[in-house]
C-alpha cells in the first residue's frame, strides 16, 4: 500500500488507483509484477522511503516527458497513459507551490522540527476566530509541513490551491484548474508580498535589469529565457516595474506544473 502511495505521489496516479482500497472492492493493479517489486526493495531496505523515492525518480518511466504528438501510438492505444508511455504533467500541491514561492524569494525558513507555526490571530468570541495573517517574519516562512491546520476554518488561499480537507481522510487529491488559482497567485497578499521579496533579491544578485529578469526566469522556471521571452518580459518589467514581474513568474505554468 505505502509503495503505490509513493508511485501516486511522485506520478499521479498510482498502479492501483483505489490507493485505500486494495483486493476485490479495488481497482486491480496495472503492474502488479511492478507493485511487488517496489514492495520487496522497501522491505529489502527497511522500510526506508527515501530510498524508494529515489529509485522511482531516477527511473527511466520517471524521467520521460510528457509532451507528444497526435500520431503517437500510445495516444490511440492508452488514452489515461495507464501502461506509462509518457509522463503525466499535474500541478504542484498547495503546500509545495507556497514552499515554492518562499524559496525562489530568498524567504524560505528550512528549521527543521520543533512545534509548527501559526500564521492566524486568533480571537475568543462567541466562536472562536481565526483570521489569517500575512506571512511577513521568519517564524512564519517555514515550510508548508510545519503549518498549523485549523480544521474549522481553513486557510482560504490554500483551499483555492486544492489543498486537502483536513477534516477528513483524502487518499488522493482533487486538481482543478481555475480562474480563481492565477486571480490568487497574482493577488494575494502573501504572492504579492514575496513577489516584493523576490525584487529585492534580485536587485541584490544583479546589477542590470536584463540580467535581473535572466535570474528570475532562470530561479522560477530552472532554465534561461529565450530571446522572445526575454524581450517578452524586459517590456513588461519597464512598464510595470519589477514586482509586478515576479508576481507573472509566479503564475507561469512551468513554475506551478511539474512536467
Amino acid at each position: 500500500v505505502i509503495a503505490n502511495r509513493l508511485w501516486q505521489w511522485t506520478f499521479g496516479q498510482g498502479l492501483v488507483t483505489t490507493p485505500s482500497d486494495f483486493g476485490f472492492g479495488g481497482d486491480r493493479p496495472s503492474h502488479p509484477e511492478l507493485l511487488d517489486w517496489l514492495a520487496h526493495r522497501l522491505k529489502q531496505n527497511n522500510g526506508s522511503l527515501k530510498s524508494l523515492l529515489k529509485e522511482i525518480v531516477l527511473s527511466k518511466t520517471y524521467r520521460q516527458q510528457s509532451i507528444f504528438s497526435d500520431q503517437t501510438s500510445g495516444v490511440r492505444k492508452d488514452t489515461a497513459n495507464r501502461l506509462l508511455w509518457r509522463q503525466n504533467p499535474r500541478r504542484m500541491d498547495a503546500e509545495t507551490i507556497r514552499d515554492s514561492v518562499l524559496l525562489v524569494s530568498g524567504k524560505l525558513n528550512d528549521q527543521r522540527g520543533g512545534p509548527g507555526f501559526e500564521d492566524f490571530a486568533y480571537k475568543q468570541a462567541y466562536a472562536p476566530e481565526y483570521n489569517y495573517i500575512t506571512a511577513d517574519s521568519p517564524n512564519l516562512w517555514r515550510r508548508s509541513i510545519y503549518r498549523f491546520v485549523v480544521r474549522t476554518t481553513p486557510n482560504r488561499f490554500m483551499t483555492t490551491l486544492d489543498c486537502a480537507d483536513s477534516s477528513q481522510s483524502t487518499p488522493q487529491r482533487d486538481e482543478t484548474l481555475t480562474s480563481l488559482q492565477a486571480l490568487s497567485l497574482l493577488n494575494n497578499k502573501f504572492t504579492l508580498y514575496m513577489a516584493g521579496r523576490f525584487a529585492e533579491r534580485l536587485k541584490k544578485e544583479s546589477k542590470t535589469p536584463k540580467g535581473r529578469i535572466r535570474r528570475a526566469h532562470l530561479l522560477t522556471t530552472g532554465r534561461p529565457p529565450t530571446l522572445r521571452e526575454m524581450d517578452a518580459l524586459n517590456t513588461y518589467a519597464q512598464q510595470h516595474g519589477l514586482t509586478n514581474l515576479c508576481r507573472v513568474l509566479f503564475n507561469l505554468s512551468e513554475f506551478t506544473y511539474l512536467d
